[in-house]
């Protein structure tokens, strides 16, 4: 039912234009974050500690799901592209700046949780959240920013795709409309197949984002400045893109692992279901 509004909110094509739903989805985030820090702080004096011993089986999971917090990064030449001129001399400090923060916020939004719920922690921490008003509120908030935020990402993609099959983007017309709704079309049949959301963040994460972090700057960084032959400049464009490779092989095996094993539990339970009525 969200596919057709979220459809209609793609054919927006300049980035200015959905600056507005951006503000109010940036403002109901941190809402929701707020009252769901209130929640945190309110169960730490119940913290204990809950030792385990070192293992490096879920650090597959962990590092797709930490690399795709920093999803967003496809859009930062979109965004220093639609900034107003007499900005872009602050837009690297302004990004900086932002970065910090939201690095800060991931690191304490996870470590209250934990500290408040222990092994009860959900991997999404709404589901941790006691019944009533509040926690609805919370999750009202998170649709609505999900909601206005994913024509923000989606924009990059139809652009790169407009330029690469048009040339001009603004020529595409009616064939532009058509790539909006086979993507939007595609993310809804995505997430329809993998209900699983941290799994589906797990993949994204390890497949994508490793290789658009990692292996990908490496490489540009080597063909841009391919004069400079510099050992350790040299060193660190392979070792970035030998990390992203080899976290992206090792990610997406974790994160494939368990969204078959996830659905094959499903169809089972599915078989078993259908068998008690025939």
């Amino acid at each position: 039912g969200l596919l057709a509004p979220l459809f209609l909110l793609s054919l927006l094509r300049h980035l200015q234009s959905l600056g507005t739903f951006s503000l109010f989805a940036d403002f109901a985030n941190i809402f929701a974050y707020a009252i769901v820090y209130y929640f945190d702080l309110s169960h730490v004096h119940h913290f204990k500690l809950h030792p385990k011993g070192w293992s490096m089986e879920g650090f597959p999971f962990f590092l797709g799901i930490a690399i795709y917090c920093y999803e967003g990064a496809g859009m930062i030449l979109s965004l220093e592209q639609s900034a107003a001129k007499e900005m872009r001399t602050k837009f690297r400090t302004l990004f900086k700046l932002a970065m910090f923060v939201v690095t800060s916020i991931y690191i304490s939004f996870g470590t209250f949780g934990y500290l408040s719920f222990g092994p009860d922690t959900n991997s999404i921490i709404t589901l941790n959240l006691p019944s009533g008003p509040f926690p609805l509120i919370v999750k009202l908030c998170l649709s609505f920013s999900l909601f206005f935020t994913f024509p923000v990402m989606m924009f990059p993609v139809v652009r790169i795709l407009e330029i690469k099959l048009f040339g001009d983007p603004q020529s595409s017309g009616h064939a532009g409309t058509m790539i909006r709704a086979v993507l939007v079309a595609l993310t809804g049949l995505i997430i329809t197949a993998i209900p699983s959301f941290s799994n589906l963040m797990a993949l994204v994460g390890s497949s994508c984002c490793t290789l658009l972090s990692f292996t990908l700057p490496g490489l540009f960084h080597m063909k841009i400045f391919k004069d400079d032959r510099r050992f350790l400049t040299r060193a660190l464009d392979w070792l970035l893109i030998i990390l992203g490779i080899v976290g992206a092989l090792i990610g997406t095996k974790d994160a494939l692992s368990r969204i078959l094993t996830e659905t094959g539990v499903q169809v089972n339970i599915y078989c078993e279901v259908d068998a008690l009525f025939v």
